[in-house]
């Protein structure tokens, strides 16, 4: 499983109309083979940040939805700056609490 996560910046008065210009992608994406999750939403305390998460089954799954979405991504011009990591998961549990 990998887990794709970061963060990205931009000015926040431009941050709701990104987030809604980014819905289309995000739909599509869930409906991708291999897509556990997929969010990018508005963090609730800082106002020119907004949150990445994704989740695939495999690097295979992944690798296609890139190669896929390359062509397709909606101009970004109000994002300042995007930090975005891959992280490889060997397993997981229920967080017990």
């Amino acid at each position: 499983m990998l887990i794709v996560a970061g963060t990205g910046h931009v000015d926040p008065d431009h941050r709701e109309a990104l987030l809604e210009s980014l819905t289309p992608s995000l739909r599509q994406a869930r409906t991708a083979p291999g897509c556990l999750d997929y969010v990018v939403a508005a963090d609730p305390i800082e106002p020119s940040r907004v949150n990445i998460y994704e989740r695939w089954e495999s690097e295979a799954h992944l690798n296609a939805h890139l190669a896929g979405t390359a062509q397709t991504a909606p101009p970004m011009p109000d994002v300042r700056s995007v930090e975005v990591i891959r992280y490889e998961i060997s397993g997981s549990m229920p967080l017990q609490g």
